[in-house]
């Protein structure tokens, strides 16, 4: 929402005769929360964790667990992912026989800490490696799933360490290429975009050139954050045999889950996985 209202606002001031209306529904940003006290989502059963880092932060950490679960997955959000918005994320698994792991990167939430890109990597890495050392006692399957931002952290943690599949929900594909979609061609000679190395040098295209893993990819056509575009270009780039890219008819950038679409193809995806 961000985005898109920092665009509009560029074209009002380079055009003196623009009108640009703001509907009630263009001021909110409102999300449905949930917390452990009032966790009432079938089959599921929450246990909260702590998730200890190599560099001694303390993630705080939700164990979605139900008894028939076949596989885990973990998931890693967006920029604006707390795990409090994550009702429409729970539904939509509630009806696959999965475990889900979610978490607050450091600094959000209740972790500690403070989000650089080398911290939020370490985070994934503490919350597979938690992931890895359950399923080692009960010999499941182990998937992680993506959104946005997270998207980077599915794809470099499938390339360094053993996943059954992995999915990419409204990934960027890269993000010098990523900031240039954001602004439209007439406006790039007055906006510039002063990026940190750290950040720029983020890129899906080069993680999924080496990962054969299963893949998921899930995009919408009304996505004006992450367009359904860039989900085509690490389609593209990815190298595993068996992919599937989804495009989901009106979802935009935070809504998927609320397709039923959306849940569908999770759970055939995981299907082929298990």
């Amino acid at each position: 929402m961000k985005n898109s209202f920092l665009l509009l606002l560029a074209l009002f001031l380079f055009s003196a005769c623009t009108t640009i209306e703001i509907s009630e529904g263009d001021a909110f940003d409102a999300h449905r929360t949930i917390t452990p006290a009032t966790f009432n989502i079938a089959p599921f059963t929450l246990n909260e964790i702590e998730l200890e880092t190599s560099d001694d932060e303390t993630l705080n950490g939700w164990y979605l667990t139900r008894e028939d679960a076949k596989a885990t997955v973990v998931y890693f959000g967006g920029n604006g992912f707390l795990m409090v918005k994550s009702r429409p994320l729970i539904h939509a698994y509630a009806n696959m026989d999965v475990n889900l792991l979610l978490f607050d990167y450091r600094g959000y939430g209740l972790s500690s800490g403070d989000p650089t890109v080398e911290g939020v990597k370490t985070d994934a890495r503490s919350a597979y490696e938690y992931a890895m050392g359950r399923l080692s006692r009960d010999g499941q399957k182990i998937i992680v799933h993506g959104h946005s931002m997270g998207a980077f952290l599915s794809s470099y943690i499938s390339g360094e360490n053993h996943v059954d599949g992995f999915i990419m929900e409204s990934p960027v594909s890269e993000v010098k290429q990523w900031t240039k979609k954001l602004v439209p061609w007439i406006l790039r000679p007055f906006v510039r975009f002063d990026i940190a190395e750290e950040i720029a040098a983020q890129s899906n295209l080069e993680n999924v050139s080496g990962v054969d893993a299963p893949l998921l990819i899930v995009g919408g056509t009304a996505d004006d954050v992450t367009p359904f575009s860039m989900a085509e270009e690490v389609y593209e780039a990815s190298a595993s045999q068996s992919k599937k890219l989804v495009e989901i008819e009106g979802g935009s950038h935070n809504n998927l889950p609320e397709y039923s679409k959306y849940r569908e193809e999770l759970k055939s995806f995981l299907g082929t996985i298990y």
